[in-house]
This record gives C-alpha cells, sequence and structure tokens, in this order.
C-alpha cells in the first residue's frame, strides 16, 4: 500500500498574498486577515489534494495573540470554501514543526525559507516545499539549499502534478 502523505500549507503568502509593504504592525490591525486577496491557485491546489486519497492536507498557519487574528483566519478559509480542512493554528514566533506528528512523510509549503529551514530540522520524513510568490526569495537561501520549489504562476494543476510528482519521489526513496 502507499504511504500517505500528510502535506501542511501555510497561508499568509501561500493561499492568501501576501503585500510585500506589510509590517507586523500592519498585520496586527482588525481586519487585516480577513480582507487578504487570494492566491486561485493554491485554493484549486488544496481542493485537488483533498479529493487524492494518497494525501492527508492541514491548513498550518501562524497566527498573533491577539483577540481577532484567529477567527478571521478562520472566516477566510471558509469564505473561500476551506472551513471544513483540518487546520492547525500555531502562536506566531514558534516553530511549526513542534504542532505536527513526526511519522511518515510530511510536506511543508510555505513562502518563509525560516519556516522552511525549521521544518527540516525535524527529522527524517520531513520536507520544506518553497512557495515562491512574488516577492520573496531574494536572498536565495533555499534555492542555494537546493530545496524543492513551486511558483505562485503556475495554474492549480500544475502545482498538484508537481506536488504529486515531490510525493512520489520521496514514496518510492
Amino acid at each position: 500500500m502507499e504511504k500517505k502523505v500528510n502535506i501542511y500549507i501555510d497561508m499568509d503568502g501561500v493561499q492568501a498574498v501576501y503585500g510585500s509593504e506589510d509590517t507586523v504592525e500592519t498585520m496586527e490591525q482588525r481586519g487585516y486577515f480577513l480582507n487578504r486577496p487570494v492566491h486561485h491557485n493554491t485554493i484549486q491546489l488544496v481542493r485537488h489534494l483533498l479529493q487524492d486519497e494518497g494525501f492527508r492536507v492541514v491548513i498550518l498557519t501562524a497566527v498573533f495573540q491577539d483577540d481577532h487574528s484567529l477567527e478571521e483566519k478562520q472566516r477566510w478559509l471558509k469564505a473561500r470554501g476551506l472551513g471544513n480542512v483540518e487546520t492547525c493554528f500555531v502562536p506566531c514566533g514558534e516553530s511549526k514543526g513542534n504542532y505536527v506528528e513526526h511519522q511518515g512523510i510530511n510536506l511543508l509549503i510555505d513562502d518563509f525559507s525560516k519556516n522552511l529551514f525549521e521544518w527540516e530540522k525535524e527529522g527524517t520524513g520531513f520536507y520544506g516545499i518553497k512557495f515562491e510568490n512574488g516577492i520573496n526569495g531574494t536572498k536565495g537561501t533555499w534555492r542555494a539549499h537546493g530545496g524543492f520549489r513551486v511558483d505562485y504562476r503556475m495554474s492549480g494543476e500544475e502545482l498538484y502534478q508537481k506536488i504529486q510528482a515531490i510525493a512520489g519521489k520521496l514514496r518510492a526513496a
């Protein structure tokens, strides 16, 4: 039987467009997360993955410890038809790897290299996939590392095929 792959997908900068000029102060404002524009191709990717029995899909995103960010992210997901997807909210500043199971193949799709490097330090079975969103990747640390990458200009179907190929390679290893 084929190994199931856990796919963890970040929100900010991956499913929701991150503003290149946004500061932490901007992001802490009420309404910021609720009103983020959508990377439609990534939402399509999530829908493709949810239909594939070879994957377990979890939205894994950091949240500020305030009275509105968590609720806004939940409402944002619900408005995009993803309100029933398994979700894990990580306190901002903490490692995402501390909040997941440590079994099987675990892929994290994230736009922030720091998160990806921390993820891969979790050990065997942890692999990062850099979501190049047009404003990140300016220092080239993830490229130099040789990690997996996908691009925001890819269609939902192309993203899905790329994730399938990566998962297939890891299953075979």
